[in-house]
């Protein structure tokens, strides 16, 4: 961007005086729709990896070699107006003081509230803006034919914000197989609900959270096992779980009579309470006056419990999505561990997914250390989830337990009668891990060694 910058600044000079106005009217036009369609046209791209990196390097080049003319043709057009130091002082004063709210409205208000799909038009209507100010201020000495492209952009960029959520959604609709019948994007993530037949998927990011084929092996592994250990729970925390699934089998426990759901994803929590595809699927868990929603960061949120005085929880479930950047990966720190171990009962249980144990043995065994290095007794366990593969949970206790006797007491107390897939003979079967498998001497992750992402980053995953 930078080195197209300095590409545009030097050949500004070749644009003779005569045409000045001319030049930086049309600068701002191609501009306006450089902008408006350059994520649509990057999501139609988006397919072909192998030219995509291209692609997004010529957008970029385009872009900077045109805002690298912008400058220096506002200087040359303002000299007739403002001696040499009011100028360049003035020019630049706007351009770098005009960042500021720039920044602030694109990452506050644009981006969160309008999402990819509308925010591009909106920058884009800005340099249009510029271009229609132009018009007015210097009428009559722009030439016809630069404001018959001014008419063309307009009407291009009017026609496609009428018809911008469609277009995406077909622009979308090639990375699914099955067809989108819902596609939002929050602040914090791009929401996609797809169809396939009676069955649905849903996608967080590109990633699949969830299939109606098979969630319930997930989320009952994710549930009854650590329930089937606690006598009576009667408060339970669940970290993550937006989608409501992992709380509409926690509802099915009388005795419990608090659950915390703590998630920063308001709007996506909201989509699952509110959407009637999505209440079919948590059967209106969301709704439950047993439920408390917190909408912040978890950590924050468990680091605020510290210096509260509450009754410790019975249960906690962690049901976030992998530790795939910086901020999840505080979610599985052995310092976050270490908090909840302090607001877990003595004979509570915590029970957290751990992404793949094939695909992924690193990440999922340097889990478990990390959360023994937290004082925890972290047992690993797995099972079969078609739409996942392999997949993998810890479940970790305050007080010393061996893994037979768990296995033992789940045999005994596991509510089969609550499940639709888990037996109390298979439940206890998913602690055996395989010949061989063991996590010993795998490194911890903390808030200042994040090994976790590197674990997860030299994954598998390619050969789903």
């Amino acid at each position: 961007m930078l080195l197209a910058m300095g590409v545009g600044a030097r050949l500004s000079k070749e644009v003779s005086d005569k045409f000045l106005l001319d030049a930086l009217v049309l600068v701002e036009i191609v501009l306006s729709l450089v902008v408006s369609f350059s994520v649509y046209l990057t999501y139609l791209e988006a397919p072909f990896e192998e030219r995509l990196s291209l692609f997004i390097y010529a957008l970029c080049f385009v872009t900077g070699f045109l805002i690298g003319l912008e400058i220096p043709l506002a200087i040359r057009i303002n000299e007739h107006f403002e001696e040499l130091k009011e100028n360049i002082s003035s020019i630049l004063e706007k351009d770098y003081l005009g960042a500021l709210p720039g920044g602030l409205l694109y990452g506050y208000i644009f981006l969160p509230k309008l999402g990819l799909i509308y925010t591009p038009l909106i920058v884009g209507a800005i340099n249009l803006a510029v271009a229609s100010l132009l018009f007015l201020g210097f009428r009559g000495k722009i030439r016809p034919l630069v404001g018959a492209c001014y008419m063309v952009a307009l009407g291009c960029i009017i026609l496609f914000g009428i018809f911008a959520h469609p277009l995406y959604l077909r622009a979308e609709q090639r990375f699914y197989r099955d067809p989108i019948v819902y596609m939002k994007q929050t602040p914090y993530q791009k929401i996609v609900l797809t169809r396939w037949r009676d069955q649905y998927l849903l996608y967080l990011d590109g990633h699949l959270q969830l299939s109606t084929v098979d969630e319930k092996r997930y989320h009952e592994t994710l549930v009854h096992i650590p329930l089937s250990l606690v006598s009576h729970p009667g408060k339970v925390l669940v970290l993550g779980g937006g989608d409501g699934c992992a709380v509409r089998e926690l509802m099915k426990y009388p005795s419990i009579k608090h659950i915390d759901l703590v998630d920063m994803d308001r709007e996506f929590v909201e989509f699952a309470r509110d959407n009637p595809i999505m209440r079919k699927i948590n059967h209106n868990s969301l709704q439950s006056k047993r439920l408390h929603l917190h909408f912040e960061d978890g950590f924050r949120f468990v680091k605020e419990l510290l210096h509260k005085k509450v009754r410790p929880y019975d249960v906690i479930i962690i049901d976030l999505t992998d530790p795939r950047n910086e901020k999840s990966c505080r979610l599985y720190s052995r310092e976050f561990y270490s908090m909840l171990h302090h607001i877990l009962a003595v004979k509570g249980v915590l029970m957290t997914q751990a992404t793949s144990p094939f695909f992924c043995k690193k990440a999922f065994c340097c889990i478990v250390e990390t959360l023994s290095s937290a004082d925890f007794y972290p047992h690993p366990l797995r099972i079969n989830i078609p739409s996942f593969g392999e997949w993998g949970f810890v479940l970790a206790t305050v007080s010393p337990l061996s893994t037979k006797e768990i296995r033992d007491v789940i045999l005994l107390h596991f509510h089969q009668d609550l499940t639709s897939y888990l037996t109390s003979r298979l439940a206890s079967s998913l602690f055996f891990m395989g010949k061989g498998f063991s996590c010993k001497g795998m490194g911890i992750n903390t808030l200042l060694h994040p090994r976790l992402i590197t674990y997860y980053d030299d994954s598998m995953w390619d050969l789903l």
